[in-house]
């Protein structure tokens, strides 16, 4: 008999980066990320954007709490085999001392990899930019806010003492190459690196020439973070950021997948008054093997057997 997800069944993400890239899309509750495994993807991402509009059905301005994080942690990493990285923005709070708790809480919620940016606490993407009076007004100039070099590295120490003795990996995050500039950016990461932070992210690279330089002062682990395209081709290949060293590469994805299938199947059902559409509808063939039957389409994301099989096991008398 097969157990629900524990702590032994989990991938370290620290093997995987080790031999090979990884490919790893941006996920926010247990169906994403069962969708990503049946997919064949071998980690997902916490993303605290995606987080954020799914469980608060509010815009990624840094409402998300850090309980609430831990919790949604603790839950898909308990229903996936998968290494979960987690998006923790700033750390949760300015002090050092409150970034140690948060990555230590995640490290026992089960995450593999915990990303620690210089942010402030007043953060988010869709602060990113200062918008118009009406907000419909477009970009004005970039807003994003950043913590002085010492207080970043003073969060990146607090973060990688939290993980000691754990699979746990630190990714230090910057932003700064939109605010302070592409050098300072890199020079925040190589600082970070030298306090033993796992992985290092540069934030809004997009190309080959910035990767190799990014490559050349950064000899160690590097993520490659949200990779997409322009006119349906992307910025990068897989194989061209690897062969500079960036071992993780994220991307999103899914958020529009969902809303789009589910925006889809409401109109048909709404429109006919009945299920048929929904019922009928093979999903491209992707899922048809199980599509018709409850044991096989629902079955395959909750493995409900499983759970069966284990009641049964602790209901046996014998």
């Amino acid at each position: 008999m097969s157990e629900p997800v524990s702590l032994k069944d989990r991938v370290s993400l620290k093997e995987l980066v080790a031999k090979k890239q990884v490919f790893a899309p941006c996920i926010w509750d247990c169906m994403s990320a069962r969708a990503a495994e049946l997919a064949g993807f071998e980690a997902v991402l916490l993303s605290s954007a995606c987080l954020s509009y799914s469980m608060l059905g509010m815009p990624d301005i840094g409402l998300i709490t850090s309980d609430e994080l831990v919790a949604a942690t603790e839950r898909i990493t308990n229903t996936t085999r998968l290494p979960v990285i987690v998006d923790a923005d700033e750390g949760y709070g300015d002090s050092p001392l409150m970034v140690y708790r948060t990555c230590q809480r995640l490290a026992k919620a089960g995450a593999m990899a915990i990303s620690i940016d210089d942010t402030t606490a007043i953060r988010g993407f869709e602060r990113l930019f200062q918008w118009g009076a009406n907000y419909n007004d477009g970009v004005s100039k970039i807003n994003m806010k950043l913590c002085s070099m010492e207080d970043f590295l003073a969060k990146i120490r607090a973060a990688v003492k939290a993980v000691e003795g754990t699979e746990c990996m630190i990714i230090a995050r910057t932003g700064a190459k939109r605010v302070n500039g592409f050098e300072d950016a890199i020079e925040r990461m190589v600082r970070a690196e030298e306090l033993g932070a796992h992985m290092t992210m540069v934030l809004n690279i997009a190309t080959l020439e910035e990767c190799e330089t990014i490559n050349k002062r950064l000899p160690g682990w590097k993520m490659f973070p949200d990779v997409y395209s322009v006119n349906g081709e992307p910025i990068v290949t897989l194989k061209q950021v690897e062969d500079l060293g960036f071992n993780l590469v994220t991307c999103h994805f899914l958020e529009k997948g969902s809303m789009w299938g589910m925006m889809d199947y409401a109109k048909h059902v709404f429109e006919d008054g009945n299920t048929a559409y929904a019922d009928t509808h093979d999903m491209g063939g992707i899922m048809e093997e199980y599509v018709h039957s409850p044991a096989g389409y629902y079955g395959e994301f909750s493995e409900y057997w499983k759970w069966f099989a284990l009641e049964d096991e602790f209901n046996n008398k014998k």
